[in-house]
């Protein structure tokens, strides 16, 4: 029982750090993990795969999830899927940042902004 929840744990947290590790090296250009980075992006991914539950799979209610969650095949699925879907957000978030701090530190774009 402790085991299966710690693989749980594991199960959330890690895409989300791995898409953190994507943030750090496309915005910062280093390979540190800020562990806020992975809990924001991590939300986005959960709100995104609820989202996609609620849509594609019409999932209403509570019940008909946890149906869903006790499939194996789907905790393999949705491992791959949140990793993928945290490493998109990571790139997009990183090039996000990089281009926002670069028209910041521009002077022609600093004097239109303030």
């Amino acid at each position: 029982m402790a085991f299966q929840l710690f693989q749980y744990f594991l199960v959330l947290i890690v895409p989300g750090l791995i898409g953190a590790l994507f943030f750090s090296i496309f915005a910062r250009l280093t390979s540190e993990i800020d562990w806020r980075v992975a809990l924001i992006l991590n939300l986005f991914t959960f709100t995104t795969m609820i989202t996609g539950l609620y849509y594609l799979q019409d999932i209403v209610n509570v019940e008909s999830l946890l149906v869903h969650f006790n499939c194996l095949s789907f905790t393999r699925k949705y491992i791959l899927l949140s990793t993928l879907i945290n490493i998109f957000y990571g790139i997009v978030f990183g090039l996000l940042r990089r281009v926002f701090f670069w028209i910041r530190r521009r002077p022609f774009f600093s004097g239109l902004i303030s």
